[in-house]
Parts: C-alpha cells; structure tokens; sequence
C-alpha cells in the first residue's frame, strides 16, 4: 500500500494540458468581461456597417449603452435569455421626464424594454430612433 503525503495539489501545481496528437488545442471559454467586450465590439461594428459615425457605444456591466457624441446615452442594450431563441437582447431608451418633485441633481432612469430581438436588429432600432442612419442605408 503506498502512503501519500497530506500536501494538497493546487491547479498550479498540475502540468499544463496538452492536446494529443492530430487533436486541435481546446480554447479556453472567455471570460465575462470578454463576453461583454464581444457584445460591444458586435454593437459598433453594426453601427459602422450601418454608416453612422455619430452614435457611441459603450460597455457597463452586462449592458451596452448607446449615445449621440458628445452627450449621455440615450438607449440601453440588456441581454435576456430566451428559451426559445437563446441569447437575445432588449431596448430601453432614457427616461426624460424628470418629476418637478425631483431634486435637480437626480439621475434620470430608463423605461422599460421597449423591445426584445437580435443584438443587430435593436441596434438598428436604437439608431432610427434619434435619426442617425445616413440616407443611403
């Protein structure tokens, strides 16, 4: 019988895995910020495609914010799991309306998702919506 030491093994103390032979390398699952850099890569790339170069977008936590340059965003991106359609989005715009009741300095909210679709579709949605995709698209 062999006797083993009461030294725990840690990952780090363990070789790196290697693929067989003739096998791919598997790749690591990205992380939560990849994924949010990811989503907000695929959201200006839309925008680009669409031929806007007035609207910005931005990460903040698992949501995408969109605004005009120069001025706070204006629409919201949420990621929502459908059970059907997997990984969809929806679209909030920023409330305006502030109450006379509310002090000056506070926050404006965001309404309530106005839509729930594709990524792509809700960002074209968000940039009809302040007029900001070029004639020609």
């Amino acid at each position: 019988m062999t006797m083993h030491s009461s030294t725990a093994l840690t990952l780090r103390d363990l070789p790196p895995l290697r693929p067989r032979a003739g096998e791919p390398a598997s790749t690591p699952k990205p992380s939560q910020t990849g994924l949010r850099a990811s989503t907000v890569e695929r959201v200006r790339e839309k925008i680009a495609s669409l031929g806007c170069d007035r609207v910005w977008a931005r990460g903040s936590g698992s949501q995408v914010l969109l605004g005009l340059r120069g001025e706070d965003a204006y629409a919201r991106l949420t990621p929502v799991r459908d059970a059907v359609r997997g990984s969809v989005f929806g679209l909030a715009f920023r409330d305006e309306e502030t109450s006379s009741a509310d002090p000056p300095t506070s926050r404006r909210g965001w309404h309530p998702l106005f839509l729930i679709d594709t990524l792509e579709e809700l960002v074209e949605h968000a940039l009809v919506a302040v007029d900001a995709i070029p004639e020609a698209h």
